[in-house]
């Protein structure tokens, strides 16, 4: 395996980072056996994001057997064998614009294996997102990142999603 040097200019300063050969991932709906590397993914995405992951092995179960507009679960795995294990996931969550009676979809997790990102299994997995959200009939797949994440940021309009600004206040109320 060859290793090349990437370097990128982000306003002055030069960051120099290790890139590894890109690979060609299997992409898969999430089985039954997945579900504990999936936890741990999750659970190593949202410790990412400085949150406390509350998720258990229960909550999971119930939430891949529920149907839409609830969970789909995308997979990544190395089709060539190179490396175990699962690769990376993409948690899709289905919605609606119902005043324009559209479906919509929208990528709410996605995490790649630190050992795997910048191979390309991101954007299989947001290519694969796509497919299901086209073979749905959505109108529209959304993802959304935090502000500083310039480098997911950079990704999602490379793969055509594009900037949206969202308005007016959100509100949530707890239930549980």
């Amino acid at each position: 395996m060859t290793l090349q040097t990437e370097i990128t200019k982000d306003r002055d300063t030069v960051d120099r980072r290790t890139v590894s050969p890109a690979i060609s991932p299997r992409i898969r709906p999430a089985r039954w056996g997945d579900k504990d590397a999936l936890l741990q993914m999750i659970h190593a995405l949202a410790h990412h994001h400085g949150d406390e992951p509350e998720l258990t092995m229960a909550a999971l179960i119930d939430l891949m057997g529920a149907g839409l507009p609830w969970l789909r679960l995308l997979v990544a795995e190395d089709s060539s064998g190179e490396s175990e294990g699962l690769l990376g996931y993409a948690g899709l969550v289905g919605g609606v614009q119902l005043q324009h009676g559209r479906k919509n979809m929208d990528l709410h997790h996605l995490f790649i294996r630190q050992d795997m990102r910048g191979r390309g299994v991101g954007r299989a997995l947001i290519d694969a997102a796509r497919q299901e959200a086209v073979a749905l009939d959505c109108h529209r797949l959304t993802v959304s990142t935090q502000t500083h994440n310039t480098r997911a940021q950079e990704t999602y309009l490379a793969c055509g999603f594009e900037p949206r600004d969202i308005t007016g206040a959100h509100f949530a109320m707890q239930l549980r």
